[in-house]
């Protein structure tokens, strides 16, 4: 879930106050516990309208003949979408309009955002557990809780740390996924608040490995009727990467999907006063990058049990090629599954973009 933005000024003199006071405020919630209730049922046309931003077929989450052949009671919802279901609303009925000059944006969330006098803010890492699978009219809710905060000075800026657990449920009571998730909360570097093409986060001038030479996933290259099963896998083997090109378009479509309106997603200036070069790729959009790369590996059999921790180590860019792939790490045999587990990347044009790793289950 991405932190808020706002437009708020601090005066150079009171900075140091502001920022004490501001960390103060934020400590004394921690370990608060909060409830939250998603305003919109599980859809087929948001999986869809997911699913188009990626060009991804899998027969899991088209076509219910295919679902239920394979343990599910029907067409199954990609598990990084589930977040999406436990947002709230951004306006309701019977409340003041919510969009006046010099009001602080809503970017969106399960969670109703902290009182802040940081005014930007981007997510920097999360951790998922899944444990239910989504279907069709479902409908989520669930709690959420601070429990750490970190003051920290970083390239973008002076500010904390945040790390926020929630459990989410269906209203059965059964528990759909775990979360963890990490965002910063900053005053921006007044040279880095310009902006600019070349400057923030992952700019032109990262290390390490890039997308150069690489080709675009073609959306019919997977074969679903091929299944991976745990005797095919050995440790070090390379998951086959899925890679794209963004387009301005493509960024701001993800987003859309996700509701999840923090202006760095979609508002060039906003995003180069936060220190950022451009727009940048939201966190719910690696997440579906990895899931779309492992799932074209592990085929229809096998279940996404994990995914995180990983972090962001750069930001990605309209007019980026962006390729994620994974390697296996460790196997485990028991009477309940079968686990792999892998170590996850992302790159874009300058060098790595994301890492962490995750679990898969995979049949006999």
């Amino acid at each position: 879930m991405d932190a808020p933005e706002g437009d708020a000024a601090v005066n150079e003199i009171g900075y140091a106050a502001t920022k004490e006071a501001a960390i103060a405020e934020i400590e004394g919630r921690i370990g608060q516990e909060h409830e939250f209730k998603g305003v919109d049922e599980v859809s087929i046309n948001d999986i869809r309208r997911k699913l188009e931003v990626y060009c991804f077929d899998c027969p899991l989450h088209y076509d219910d003949r295919v679902a239920r052949a394979h343990g599910y009671r029907g067409v199954v919802a990609p598990v990084a979408l589930t977040p999406l279901w436990g947002m709230q609303a951004y306006w309701s009925p019977g409340q003041p309009v919510a969009f006046i000059p010099g009001a602080r944006e809503n970017p969106g969330g399960m969670k109703v955002e902290l009182p802040s006098k940081f005014p930007k803010g981007l997510n920097v890492g999360t951790q998922w557990e899944y444990f239910e699978p989504l279907y069709p009219g479902d409908r989520l809710g669930g709690t959420w809780r601070l429990i750490e905060v970190k003051p920290r000075e970083t390239r973008l800026g002076d500010g904390v740390f945040l790390t926020y657990e929630t459990n989410v449920y269906k209203q059965s009571g059964e528990l759909v996924a775990k979360n963890s998730n990490t965002s910063f909360s900053y005053f921006p570097h007044p040279a880095e608040g310009k902006g600019g093409k070349g400057g923030g986060r992952g700019g032109p001038k990262g290390d390490g490995p890039t997308t150069e030479g690489m080709t675009v996933t073609p959306a019919d290259s997977r074969d679903w009727s091929r299944p991976l099963k745990f005797a095919d896998v050995a440790v070090g083997d390379k998951v086959p990467p899925f890679t794209m090109w963004l387009s301005y378009q493509r960024i701001v479509m993800s987003v859309a999907v996700d509701r999840m309106w923090s202006g760095i997603h979609h508002n060039r200036e906003r995003a180069r006063e936060g220190g950022l070069a451009d727009i940048i790729f939201n966190t719910r959009s690696y997440e579906m990058m990895f899931e779309v790369m492992m799932r074209r590996w592990i085929g229809l059999g096998g279940r996404i049990r994990a995914l995180g921790p990983f972090r962001m180590g750069g930001s990605t860019y309209p007019e980026d090629v962006i390729s994620a792939s994974a390697t296996v790490i460790e196997m485990s045999k028991t009477d309940a599954e079968n686990r792999v587990k892998l170590e996850l990347v992302t790159i874009n044009n300058r060098g790595e973009a994301a890492r962490g790793e995750a679990h898969v289950a995979l049949p006999d």
